[in-house]
């Protein structure tokens, strides 16, 4: 085990790589760094606070499970870089994996979510020598891009409102907390918002193609690693063309019409292969987290791969995901701390409703347009399949986010208007 005191030198190496592209790369200037500097480190101090909570109290969780079998692709690291790499590729199904990029067990593709996590981590030991806290520096190194990409994207739509912003994107508790920890939901966090900033950029310029690559790097990345997620941005980024490169000024039309082929073609794949029958698919997802045990439990009904399904568990499915869990179901420390985030972000979102002419006129902005899409279409997949309060809240905050953005936004700029910004109708 290395030294604590090795923290402190990696630290200083990552602030040195940070202060130098900032220098060197204009992209990299949203921010000034000495914030960069403050929310790396709150990051890092936090993840540690997290591992240890979860140590301590919870005898232990996923991400210590995820440091545990890291050791494992460590030592395979050391003997064999090429086994390695190799193992990658293996898996222990004898059929043919070629249909199976959506399932939710006897995957290749599901397994590839988790082993490119383990596989990063084994990386890192080799600097931390297996040290957990050492690690949660390193991991927070990358998890920081998500929360500046999410900042740059929100603070080019809103420069008025860029301190109110920084407070949300890097202070929210829930965010902050979550997002800070050892789990996949980081790497999901930075490639949802690395495409969708590289999206915002390449259409925003004459079509520069170094913003249109990243974006396709992230995307596939995303796809990788939450390959539902990935597929939920395919409209909004669509739509979000249209309006933008298309120049096409009816901006909720564009939107609506979109995403109602999107759910045609959505309900239309059960008349494919079995392979890319989405609603059978989701339904699947929401059958593996049935079959689980958890103390934060709430009951829904099973998902049937048919339209009548979906709209019969739609209204349970959206109970769950914004009104869940009540302030009176906070049996612990932790879905107490749930249910206030819930109730709390709920309340913001209708307090800034007051000043719904901001909405409306915010709404005319295609990339806000794109952002709040990807929001509810997330948050309703979520509700369909997630059915545990304490998991709902870890995948929700990487979106419940942007609602809180666009609600202390829109309240604090009561006199803000567009006119910076590109203006169209709906």
């Amino acid at each position: 085990m290395l030294p604590t005191y090795f923290v402190l030198v990696y630290l200083l190496l990552f602030l040195g790589i940070a202060y130098w592209l900032q220098r060197k790369w204009q992209w990299f200037s949203a921010m000034p760094f000495a914030l960069i500097a403050g929310a790396l480190v709150l990051k890092y101090l936090v993840g540690c606070g997290y591992g240890y909570l979860f140590w301590a109290v919870y005898k232990g969780d996923d991400t210590w499970l995820y440091h545990q079998l890291s050791l494992t692709e460590y030592d395979l690291l050391r003997k064999s870089p090429v086994a390695f790499v190799q193992d990658l590729f293996v898996h222990p199904y004898h059929e043919s994996q070629a249909g199976t990029l959506f399932n939710s067990h006897q995957s290749f593709w599901k397994d590839l979510q988790y082993n490119l996590l383990l596989k990063l981590l084994g990386i890192c030991n080799v600097a931390s020598r297996g040290n957990y806290y050492i690690n949660v520096l390193f991991f927070n190194a990358i998890t920081f891009w998500g929360h500046y990409y999410l900042y740059a994207l929100m603070a080019a739509l809103f420069p008025k409102s860029k301190r109110i912003l920084l407070a949300c994107i890097f202070l929210f508790p829930p965010l902050l907390f979550w997002q800070s920890g050892i789990r996949k939901d980081g790497l999901v966090f930075t490639a949802l918002f690395g495409c969708v900033y590289y999206c915002y950029q390449w259409c925003e310029t004459k079509g520069n193609w170094q913003h249109a690559l990243k974006a396709l790097l992230f995307f596939v990345g995303l796809f990788l690693v939450r390959n539902f997620v990935a597929l939920s941005l395919l409209p909004a980024l669509l739509a979000y063309f249209i309006c933008t490169k298309g120049q096409v000024k009816a901006t909720g039309w564009v939107f609506g019409i979109v995403f109602t082929i999107s759910a045609g073609v959505f309900f239309a794949s059960t008349l494919g292969p079995e392979a890319w029958n989405l609603p059978k698919k989701m339904a699947e997802r929401q059958e593996k987290f049935l079959e689980l045990q958890g103390g934060s439990y709430m009951p829904i009904d099973n998902l049937a791969p048919t339209i009548g399904s979906y709209v019969h568990t739609f209204p349970t499915a959206w109970n769950h995901v914004w009104l869940r869990p009540y302030l009176t179901e906070g049996r612990s420390a932790l879905l107490l701390f749930t249910a206030l985030e819930t109730w709390g972000t709920l309340a913001l979102l209708l307090l800034s409703l007051w000043w719904w002419r901001n909405w409306w006129t915010a709404l005319r902005m295609p990339a806000v347009a794109m952002l709040l899409s990807i929001v509810l279409l997330n948050y309703t997949m979520i509700g369909y399949t997630v059915p545990f309060a304490g998991a709902i809240v870890r995948y929700r905050v990487v979106f419940e986010v942007v609602v809180v953005c666009l609600g202390i936004t829109l309240i604090g700029e009561n006199k803000w208007r567009a006119s910076t910004h590109r203006n169209t109708t709906l």
